[in-house]
């Protein structure tokens, strides 16, 4: 597919862009110390291959299993009918994975909500699939933050094309995916702009193509996702869609990694720098139009909001 730089940044209207969060988890004491613990363990340094820092366990096998909840077009999707799973999360820990030496192993799920479970039990050693870095999502995983991105709207032209604001959603339907936040930080947004009695509703489905088709058939006036997402859509069927109101609630994307791994959290965090420091994060970025929306660092567990 072939996504215009320009384009998609106009469609933004800022430069983050967004995906979200299953049940919340409260931190506890313990969760905090680990957290404290973990943000002050040391980096390679520039005489320790980053190979060295990679569990044991991981380094023996030669791979780095990474589970996504594809399509999430441009994020993950196969851009063929059975073909490989691509998009800019894929090669971010592809990148990743070659500079801890491992090769990435890719493996989907249809459902989001099984991502965090995944990572909990062992199943997979990271996520890396457009998962925002909640704080109420770090009393289960860590993320190392990898992008920026939002919450925005969009809908058919030939229903909303009159519908510019976010407060015309008012006593409206959105479709969101089952799993997520965007739920929730409607249900807040609703709080803060619509009347009494006449909130932003919400109709939760399995997928992003499925939110499209509540969408198109009229059970949803609109759909909630991230910029960068809207974006691929907006492009892959022109004059069909547009953004209602401006983006909001801007943070990050993360890799998620499992609690009682943080040597591998820590490596991950070393190899986003290293690919960061040499020009390849930023080539990536390019690749898929989202010069904008790149971090400067890697970080654990500095998404934001809850």
């Amino acid at each position: 597919m072939n996504f215009s730089h320009s384009k998609i940044r106009q469609l933004r209207g800022l430069d983050f862009s967004h995906k979200a969060g299953t049940s919340l988890l409260a931190i506890s004491l313990i969760s905090g110390c680990a957290l404290l613990s973990l943000g002050g363990m040391a980096s390679a340094s520039s005489k320790t291959s980053l190979s060295s820092l990679v569990p044991a366990k991981i380094r023996a096998t030669g791979h780095l299993t990474d589970l996504v909840n594809s399509p999430y077009t441009p994020m993950e999707y196969q851009a063929t009918p059975g073909g490989p799973i691509v998009g800019f999360d894929i090669d971010i820990a592809n990148a990743v994975a070659k500079k801890l030496g491992l090769k990435l192993v890719v493996t989907n799920t249809p459902n989001f909500a099984e991502l965090i479970p995944a990572v909990e039990t062992s199943r997979t050693d990271i996520v890396d699939s457009s998962v925002q870095d909640l704080t109420s999502r770090q009393g289960a995983v860590h993320f190392v933050d990898d992008f920026r991105t939002g919450t925005q709207f969009m809908g058919l032209k030939s229903n909303t094309g009159k519908l510019t604001t976010t407060a015309s959603l008012c006593g409206k339907t959105v479709a969101v995916q089952s799993g997520t936040n965007y739920a929730k930080r409607i249900a807040l947004l609703s709080k803060s702009i619509c009347p009494a009695g006449k909130p932003i509703a919400t109709l939760s489905v399995t997928s992003p193509p499925e939110q499209n088709t509540q969408v198109e058939i009229g059970r949803a006036i609109a759909l909630a996702q991230g910029p960068e997402i809207n974006g691929a859509l907006e492009l892959s069927q022109p004059n069909k869609w547009h953004v209602i109101g401006k983006t909001f609630d801007p943070l990050n994307y993360g890799i998620m990694f499992s609690k009682s791994d943080p040597k591998l959290g820590v490596a991950i965090k070393d190899a986003l720098n290293a690919i960061i420091k040499d020009g390849s994060y930023n080539k990536i970025l390019a690749k898929w139009h989202m010069s904008g929306d790149g971090v400067t660092s890697a970080t654990i567990d500095k998404g934001g909001i809850a």
